[in-house]
């Protein structure tokens, strides 16, 4: 068993593991930092850490993503320090729940999604996709 939080991006819901999830954000200013990727949307200062923010939407193909009442900053580590803190904006944050890996399928997403290319697969939980990202790959496409 796996725990996994689940969040929206334009209508989808998506997921990954909770071990690598360190806060979750209402959206606020973010200071914005010159000559970035276009996703990148700037810093914020999160308990004496800078920490990148980065507009997971933008990255996923999303054109033109909104902040709505529900957005949400997920702030994660991809190996534990609290250097390597990134922020990854999404539309809203679901549930957190726990995840059979035998009942996960392979990922039923193909073609183009943007900058995040692996899916460690797909489950159906509450007539609804769920398709589950490999974070180590979002966080090595911020880092370049």
């Amino acid at each position: 068993m796996t725990s996994i939080i689940s969040f929206l991006i334009n209508g989808e819901v998506f997921a990954f593991d909770t071990l690598k999830v360190r806060n979750i954000l209402e959206f606020d200013k973010v200071t914005w930092v010159p000559n970035t990727k276009k996703y990148l949307l700037g810093v914020i200062n999160l308990h004496g850490n800078i920490i990148p923010i980065a507009d997971l939407r933008m990255m996923m193909g999303t054109e033109n993503a909104e902040i709505g009442q529900d957005t949400a900053i997920i702030v994660v580590s991809d190996d534990d320090k609290t250097d390597s803190l990134i922020g990854l904006v999404v539309d809203g944050v679901k549930e957190v729940f726990d995840l059979d890996e035998a009942s996960l399928k392979e990922s039923v997403i193909n073609g183009n999604t943007g900058l995040v290319h692996t899916f460690t697969g797909s489950i159906f939980k509450n007539d609804e996709f769920i398709h589950i990202i490999d974070l180590s790959e979002v966080v090595q496409e911020i880092e370049k």
